[in-house]
């Protein structure tokens, strides 16, 4: 997928957590719904996002040029990358 990795790295810096979630914490989640302890739970959209889901991811092209000007500005490109 194009961008995927740009579109990683906006949500790990922008999740409420800060963070990504791991392999485990989807495990452990699956497993919450698959023990006795979720017999109440009933047609519930379970996320495992580290709060993403509160918030929106703009559009890639913008997303791009976010990540370019704020490389450029941590001194990660040369002056006319971005452009």
């Amino acid at each position: 997928i194009a961008d995927a990795r740009l579109m990683f790295n906006y949500q790990k810096r922008h999740a409420p957590l800060r963070r990504t979630v791991s392999i485990e914490e989807v495990g452990n989640s699956a497993l919450y719904l698959l023990s006795d302890l979720s017999s109440g739970v009933t047609g519930e959209t379970h996320f495992v996002d580290s709060g993403y889901n509160i918030i929106s991811m703009p559009h890639p092209d913008v997303l791009k040029t976010q990540e370019d000007a704020e490389a450029k500005l941590a001194g990660d490109l040369p002056a006319n990358a971005a452009e």
